[in-house]
């Protein structure tokens, strides 16, 4: 197991084992590092890019409500949504590289787009952050390219500042999103990502319900006060100093991996946006 995986317990057989990264020392490139956030981020800006892709087109069909007399606007209104006709499942890739690849110059998404079942991929996501289960080496394309660095000597270790800083960028790509743009692309897409998640052995169940409890765990993740404190642990692991963070599950210490300020951003977003999903 790597030093950034920070004892995750996968469920998956973890990598080849490496050596600790110390601050100053050259990072070797990861196979399956940080995919938790750049997975999030590929999925804000997926349904978030929906949206804007709508004010782009000139001829955008807009449902039209039956002539009656004007009311005054509540807060309470629910807005008027485009009518996007999505392709079947197994031709969302096309639509969504087209889609996205002219949105976004994120090298992350670029090696993302690449890929294959990308509407199967966030539902995998869904289904996997909503149980606390970290899907790594199935999204070993989103990494962040570099690897943790730990600061410090003896016992006296902490995750230094240049870790945090290698997230700055998705934090801030999914802090500037639309919460009600991505809220309104959400539903347009669910269709397809309903049934790509119904599809991963969830037969008649509802993917809204597994957004939601995805959601609840990453915002109810705690931030800690920094440094973020490590210790050793068996063979070329980094365990957290702290029990409570240590106790978390996978998915919630992969989190943790942002750094603070960082962590604190994403989930302010993540909490507007399930303000936004709310009925």
């Amino acid at each position: 197991m790597g030093p950034d995986d920070l004892d995750l317990n996968r469920e998956d057989p973890p990598p080849p084992a490496d050596r600790p990264v110390l601050a100053g020392a050259a990072a070797p490139p990861a196979a399956s590092r940080g995919w938790l956030i750049a997975a999030l981020i590929v999925l804000a800006i997926a349904i978030g890019g929906v949206a804007r892709w709508w004010t782009m087109q000139p001829d955008q069909t807009v449902a039209e409500t039956p002539a009656a007399a004007p009311a005054p606007a509540t807060p309470t209104d629910v807005p008027i949504e485009p009518e996007v006709t999505l392709p079947p499942l197994e031709d969302m890739d096309p639509f969504l590289r087209a889609l996205l690849g002219a949105l976004s110059a994120r090298p992350e998404l670029a090696r993302w787009l690449a890929t294959d079942g990308l509407i199967q991929q966030m539902a995998m996501v869904v289904d996997r952050v909503s149980r606390g289960v970290t899907p790594a080496r199935q999204l070993g394309t989103l990494s962040p390219g570099t690897d943790i660095e730990i600061a410090g000597r003896g016992r006296a270790r902490e995750i230094s500042q240049a870790s945090f800083r290698r997230y700055d960028g998705l934090a801030e790509t999914l802090a500037a999103a639309d919460p009600a743009a991505v809220a309104t692309a959400y539903r347009t897409i669910r269709p397809r990502l309903n049934e790509a998640y119904q599809n991963q052995g969830h037969p008649g169940a509802d993917v809204d319900v597994a957004v939601q409890q995805a959601l609840d765990l990453l915002i109810a993740t705690p931030v800690p006060e920094p440094p973020v404190r490590v210790v050793e642990g068996r063979g070329a692991t980094w365990n957290y100093a702290d029990p409570e963070l240590e106790a978390l599950s996978p998915v919630q210490k992969q989190l943790l991996r942002l750094g603070p300020e960082n962590q604190a951003r994403v989930i302010e977003a993540l909490k507007q946006i399930r303000q936004q999903l709310q009925p």
